[in-house]
């Protein structure tokens, strides 16, 4: 993620950190790579001085995310897009691309929730969504998990997410069998 990062900064003469700002703020919902062409072509329309609604409305969130896109790329800090309050993850993840030796730090989803409570959440429910209180619990127990087994918080992460796609897939509502 990092190298795809620093690729887009070169190509469009930005830097790392707007890269990963404007890849991290268009990821809810959005496959990997998907996720990065998005962000490419995007900064390349910034970059070509496109403003506003004549950006291209990529990703899965529309221009709210977009907006976001632009503050970073207009050169304010992602930490401060990027809200606590509403998108913990995607500060984490904004974090992690920028940082990837970073130990702490942990992305916390619907599917790393999913493999704590051993469940699958339900859209129709809202037990999919990870509120605020729930992140911090959930990051705090893969930081621990992962301090025990000598690897970082986002190393766990990965390997519970990976596992997660190829064990679970689309399970609704059922446990997860590991």
């Amino acid at each position: 993620a990092h190298n795809d990062a620093v690729g887009i900064a070169q190509r469009h003469g930005i830097t790392v950190s707007a890269a990963c700002g404007v890849i991290a703020a268009i990821s809810p919902g959005c496959a990997w790579g998907l996720n990065v062409q998005y962000a490419d072509t995007l900064v390349a329309a910034y970059v070509q001085g496109k403003r506003g609604r004549s950006l291209p409305c990529v990703g899965s969130y529309g221009w709210n995310n977009i907006r976001k896109c632009e503050h970073i790329l207009d050169g304010i800090n992602p930490l401060d897009v990027l809200s606590p309050k509403t998108g913990p993850k995607t500060r984490a993840f904004y974090i992690l691309i920028l940082n990837p030796s970073d130990a702490v730090t942990v992305c916390i989803d619907r599917h790393a929730k999913a493999v704590a409570v051993g469940r699958v959440g339900s859209d129709s429910d809202g037990s999919n969504v990870v509120r605020p209180a729930q992140y911090v619990f959930f990051a705090r127990h893969y930081q621990k998990v992962a301090l025990d087994l000598g690897i970082t918080s986002h190393q766990l992460q990965a390997i519970c997410w990976v596992t997660w796609r190829r064990v679970a897939g689309n399970l609704n509502q059922e446990t997860i069998p590991f």
